[in-house]
């Protein structure tokens, strides 16, 4: 029997590979730290949720997730966990690079659906599958219970998708997560 889950869907404040509009993966060749800006997005999240029955806060390993969610951590009294699931898309060729490159080569989000193997960016398809393996664990984690998911734009999405019951590349066209934004959702488990 699944019981309902309240997911607070967080997307990094803003951070420095951002405004020097370079792509920023896992390996974490240079770590990218939230700018003041990001931090005061990340705040007002952890203002909002300050009254939230919340059990948990999962984060990507990424240095400007683990800075949101320490953010979020200490405002609301709940530890962090780091889940590598939730890391932001492996850009393969294109991690430290110009965004602009990544984005001329893939214009169409729905390209990512089977990228060229040679440049080693991670599929759609790949990434529903770890963030599928992610919510089933979280669900028999914390059944019935409220938590903080920070993460990144594209695995948000996903996660987004998945929980609407979307295909991968509608996901990636659709609806996206502001910066340092909040999405509260309700989710079955299932």
């Amino acid at each position: 029997m699944t019981q309902t889950m309240k997911l607070y869907l967080v997307r990094h404040g803003e951070a420095e590979h951002n405004v020097l509009g370079v792509g920023s993966s896992l390996p974490e060749i240079t770590e990218r730290h939230l700018t003041e800006r990001g931090r005061a997005q990340i705040r007002a999240v952890a203002e909002s949720l300050k009254d939230k029955p919340i059990a948990a806060i999962v984060s990507s390993p990424l240095v400007r997730t683990r800075e949101t969610a320490a953010i979020i951590s200490e405002a609301i009294g709940v530890p962090v966990d780091i889940d590598d699931r939730l890391h932001e898309t492996t850009l393969g060729i294109f991690n430290e690079k110009p965004l602009r490159l990544f984005f001329d080569k893939y214009p169409n989000p729905e390209m990512r659906i089977s990228p060229d193997e040679k440049d080693g960016v991670e599929s759609y398809i790949d990434m529903r599958g770890r963030l599928e393996r992610f919510l089933s664990d979280l669900a028999q984690h914390y059944p019935g219970q409220s938590v903080v998911i920070v993460s990144h734009g594209d695995p948000i999405e996903q996660i987004h998708g998945i929980l609407t019951h979307e295909a991968p590349g509608i996901s990636s066209t659709g609806w996206s997560p502001a910066k340092g934004s909040c999405t509260e959702m309700t989710w079955s488990g299932e």
